[in-house]
């Protein structure tokens, strides 16, 4: 019984959380866009179909459009390239624990007072291990982006290194890592980011992440950004039929 009602309770937890970040992704006026420190709340929910395939839908508010108030959506599939790695992070995610992974993916852009974007996301992410339990990720992504018909693309990439660390029976992953953009309507390398933050793995289906982030964009307006992210991490698994 008391088990049951602690399961109950974490439920609704993560469904408040979740309606609450919903609620701040909906909401961008609640900042101005003037403001050099900005919220960026997020939710992924994964689907995992195979050991090897699984599907993820995002929705976050985000400054990856043209503006700090964009908010962004849509679905993305993932394939496993390269047998499992030794299991040195602990994380609810499985996919954290692949050598190689490909993503493709759609993200449509709701950027307020701008033109908004239809976006084709295509990402090779690789992983190693490094010394003292380090994990080292680096993820190179293409940004394939129609806005107002025109289109445009960016390539990025980002290196993330993290550790897990225990306090008695729970685990986090404190992180650090770095982003570069090169955006082909500038021919330029025009952006870069570096974030700071950990993960915090919650029962065996959910995860929260927090981080601060700054941003420096040529074009960008405003040109640096220091954000707060929130990002609610959300997986399951296809039952076989």
């Amino acid at each position: 019984m008391a088990a049951s009602l602690n399961r109950f309770k974490v439920s609704h937890c993560f469904v408040l959380v979740a309606c609450l970040l919903l609620l701040a992704i909906l909401c961008p006026g609640l900042s101005a866009q003037e403001a050099q420190t900005q919220e960026f709340p997020e939710i992924e929910t994964y689907v995992g179909l195979t050991d090897r395939y699984r599907l993820m839908f995002m929705v976050s508010r985000t400054r990856d459009g043209d503006t700090v108030n964009s908010a962004q959506f849509g679905p993305n599939f993932d394939v496993n390239l390269r047998p499992i790695l030794l299991r040195k992070l602990r994380t609810n995610d499985s996919e954290k624990m692949k050598l190689l992974t490909f993503r493709v993916g759609y993200r449509y852009l709701n950027n307020v007072g701008k033109p908004n974007e239809n976006r084709v996301v295509l990402q090779l992410t690789s992983r190693f291990h490094l010394p003292w339990s380090l994990e080292m990720e680096e993820r190179n992504r293409s940004d394939l982006r129609v806005i107002k018909g025109q289109f445009s693309w960016r390539y990025r990439n980002r290196v993330t290194v993290q550790r897990s660390f225990s306090i008695k029976s729970y685990s986090f992953a404190p992180f650090a890592r770095g982003e570069i953009y090169y955006d082909s309507r500038h021919d330029s390398w025009d952006e870069n980011t570096y974030s700071f933050g950990a993960t915090f793995p919650v029962k065996k289906r959910f995860e929260l992440q927090g981080y601060y982030e700054r941003e420096n964009a040529t074009h960008g307006s405003p040109p640096h950004v220091n954000g707060i992210g929130v990002t609610l991490y959300m997986y399951f698994r296809r039952n076989p039929s």
